[in-house]
């Protein structure tokens, strides 16, 4: 288990107030049981997190959009809930805590953003989902709505320890287009950080974008009035509704969220500052930073009343054998900090 993290965030660089982060192991452990069936919990001092066991049967997920490795499905800091995670919920459709997703396709999307090897396949023909194996294409257009047969599940293996985990995850493709993606998930004793590395194994170049569907819940505290979305850079977002304000570069959400809202705040093509968010409660002072080592795509920013999840894209384009790492870090905070340093230990 690695004892830091692989990337630093200088305090200059971070316009909302944070400073540098670092990363400690271990501390003393807390015990706590698993909310979910499927699950494992890790501990770290008085931060307990619930991962989900990618090869158990009854895991939380078991649909075709999301990988099923590295998942965080609950994230507690002094007994204080920071993840949106149902008991009840479904199985193959709906997920929960921090969820990684490689090739996102709305209805409607642009047609560039298809998962390797889709447009090659003809109606029954495999093509690839990174994270997930080989899905049988089907007529109509691919979106996030279609839950694909799985013809060739990618192998996958977890290993534990007392604060982290690793995950490696092997595909031999379909037409030219093949991956391996390790994972390393360490519990530090006030965040979460998850060391990724995809590899190009197939014979054909791959392009693919990565995010994690972030579903944020503050303890009970709905999606509304207190809650405040920040970003170190100036940006115009769109697709806001009237119950959001942009206030500079922070989004906040000022009345409750009748059903649902998709935005978008696009990446500065020439910022060279760490790509990071922070989502605070101005009620609860808990907040967290995500910081994500590559720059980013966009954030895409889908939220309910019940959630609200920040969602940083990223670009990988791999030749044959060609490998990229890269790191997604979650800092936790059950304080309003102000303007004052902090770490992340």
């Amino acid at each position: 288990m690695k004892n830091s993290f692989p990337f630093k965030i200088a305090a200059h660089h971070v316009a909302f107030g944070l400073a540098a982060w670092s990363l400690s192991l271990p501390a003393a452990p807390c015990f706590a049981e698993a909310r979910h069936d499927g699950s494992r919990v890790l501990t770290n001092g008085a931060m307990v997190v619930e991962i989900m066991d990618p090869v158990h049967p009854a895991r939380y997920n078991r649909g075709t959009r999301f990988t099923p490795i590295a998942c965080v499905l609950g994230a507690r800091l002094d007994g204080r809930e920071f993840l949106f995670n149902p008991v009840e919920h479904n199985p193959v459709d709906d997920h929960a805590g921090l969820a990684s997703e490689f090739d996102l396709c709305i209805p409607g999307g642009p047609a560039g953003h298809l998962p390797p090897g889709y447009d090659e396949a003809q109606v029954g023909e495999g093509f690839l989902k990174i994270g997930v194996g080989v899905l049988r294409k089907q007529a109509g257009a691919y979106s996030l709505f279609q839950n694909c047969e799985v013809i060739e599940a990618a192998t996958t293996s977890v290993s534990w320890s007392p604060c982290g985990a690793r995950f490696s995850q092997q595909c031999g493709g379909v037409n030219g287009y093949a991956y391996e993606l390790d994972a390393e998930l360490s519990v530090g004793t006030n965040g979460v950080s998850v060391n990724w590395t995809l590899r190009n194994t197939g014979a054909n170049p791959l392009t693919t974008r990565n995010y994690v569907h972030n579903f944020f819940r503050f303890e009970d505290q709905d999606v509304g009035p207190g809650y405040v979305l920040s970003f170190p850079y100036d940006f115009t977002a769109s697709g806001l509704l009237k119950e959001q304000l942009q206030d500079g570069r922070s989004i906040r959400f000022n009345a409750l969220i009748p059903e649902w809202v998709n935005a978008v705040v696009p990446y500065p093509a020439d910022f060279n500052g760490p790509n990071t968010c922070e989502l605070k409660s101005t009620f609860s002072g808990m907040r967290v930073l995500c910081a994500t080592s590559l720059p980013g795509l966009r954030t895409d920013i889908h939220a309910r009343p019940n959630y609200v999840a920040p969602e940083q894209f990223i670009l990988l384009s791999l030749a044959s054998g060609e490998s990229r790492e890269w790191t997604r870090a979650y800092s936790f905070s059950l304080h309003d900090a102000g303007s004052g340093s902090r770490s992340f230990r």
